[in-house]
């Protein structure tokens, strides 16, 4: 070996040694603080992927060739479009139907609920204020007059006698939500939501912020729905569905103005139907509310429940809840009986409600074994009202499975049912009498002929 070739093997060598050396000296702090960090989180996972989605193709699916947050193989590939299609089905519904959902403010009269000592002080100012307008009045009286004061008894009234009642209570701002049915300015609400108010005492606020004063048209405590009047054009009206048609388990959304934020919409599912939850204080109360899921709070009565082709099929009454806001239990007036009442207020100025002349009870499981029934289902006759034509078909321990061919199995379906005939119409029961299915044709009563 040359000297000149032993020098150049020795300086590779050399080399070499140097370079493995730095690499070394590179490498370890990187070594090292993994190996520490194995050390000190031995369930550590290695990233050995990072998938990230494609921002310029919103519009394709996975199976285009996307990177997607989505494991392929856990899901069908039909769901990912499926889910954007209900996203675009509720945006459509929501700018389609949000101008028809106006904001209804009410004045109402409300009782005190304060101290003693608060509701005298309140009546003295009135007082007061009552007389310094008296007053003034008799000064600008050119022909004279003699002046009315207030007796000395009820300008020194003792404290333990209670507040004269003889002006109107104070009124609050009391907010709720309504539906527009027609182009001429028909607006669908709930009674409690304008109860206490008087004519010229309700505003509605349209979601391009015009505000036009209501007229109350008529309300149906029965029901708990009420009808307003405005003056104004370019209105949308709602479409209005077949509450009949609506299922357990169908989409819809719920579009009102709970807690003053309007033009809110929430979405949910229909969880029951026929709820009977027993908060319309009135003696010929119908109470079938479909059940929701969709977020309803306060403000949000008098709202529209749309299904998932817009149409409305409820109307956002009330909720089950112990803290006074949403608690997953919404009722809504179904929109058949709704647009019903609607229709007879307008028409004739108050709800016309057929009767059938007969007080009934739901039928139980003892009632079942009793009368021998196959099924705890439908409604039991108890008795008949003789000045009704029901008297005349029915008898006691009958039980009406039908009516119209539509089955009942509850007392408020029943009752659902009949009121959407108005007196003098007539209507088909099916009954079980001794074991035997019958039918029978029965004219409805008006509330009146039952005083």
């Amino acid at each position: 070996m040359s000297t000149r070739t032993f020098v150049l093997w020795i300086t590779s060598i050399i080399l070499a040694g140097a370079v493995g050396a730095l690499l070394v000296l590179n490498l370890s702090p990187v070594l090292s603080d993994s190996r520490l960090a194995s050390e000190a989180r031995p369930d550590v996972v290695r990233i050995t992927e990072i998938r990230v989605a494609d921002r310029n193709t919103q519009n394709r699916t996975p199976s285009q060739g996307t990177s997607s947050a989505l494991d392929q193989d856990q899901i069908v590939e039909q769901e990912v479009p499926s889910l954007e299609a209900m996203g675009k089905t509720f945006q459509s519904i929501s700018s389609e139907l949000t101008p028809s959902v106006v904001s209804v403010e009410a004045m109402v009269e409300v009782d005190f609920f304060g101290s003693r000592r608060m509701q005298e002080e309140w009546f003295r100012e009135r007082e007061r204020d009552t007389e310094s307008e008296r007053n003034n009045e008799t000064e600008r009286d050119e022909q004279g007059g003699q002046e009315q004061n207030l007796d000395d008894e009820s300008q020194q009234e003792s404290p333990s006698e209670a507040p004269r009642r003889s002006y109107r209570h104070p009124k609050v701002s009391a907010m709720g939500s309504g539906v527009v049915l027609s182009q001429d300015g028909f607006i669908l609400t709930n009674a409690h939501v304008i109860d206490g108010a008087s004519q010229g005492d309700v505003r509605i606020t349209l979601v391009d912020n015009r505000e036009f004063d209501a007229t109350i048209v008529g309300t149906d405590p029965s029901t708990d729905i009420a009808v307003l009047k405005i003056q104004a054009d370019d209105l949308r009206p709602v479409i209005v569905g077949d509450s009949d048609g609506v299922t357990v388990g169908d989409w819809v959304l719920a579009i009102g103005n709970p807690f003053r934020l309007r033009s809110t919409v929430t979405a949910g599912i229909v969880s029951a139907l026929s709820r009977q939850v027993e908060i319309i204080d009135d003696a010929l109360s119908i109470e079938s509310f479909i059940q929701t899921d969709a977020a309803i709070n306060t403000g949000n009565s008098g709202g529209a429940l749309v299904n998932l082709r817009g149409e409305l099929v409820g109307i956002n009454t009330a909720i089950a809840s112990r803290s006074g806001s949403y608690q997953g239990y919404g009722f809504a007036v179904p929109s058949n009986l709704a647009l019903k009442v609607a229709t007879d207020i307008i028409e004739v100025g108050e709800a016309q409600r057929g009767l059938l002349g007969v007080t009934i009870s739901s039928v139980n499981n003892a009632i079942a074994e009793e009368l021998g029934l196959e099924e705890v289902a439908g409604i039991l006759v108890v008795g008949v009202v003789e000045a009704s034509d029901a008297y005349n078909h029915l008898q006691t321990e009958d039980v009406i499975i039908a009516v119209n061919d539509v089955n009942v199995r509850e007392t408020n379906q029943l009752q659902e049912r009949i009121a959407m005939h108005r007196p003098g119409e007539t209507v088909q029961l099916t009954l079980l009498r001794d074991g035997k299915r019958i039918q029978r044709s029965v004219t409805l009563m008006g509330s009146d002929e039952l005083r």
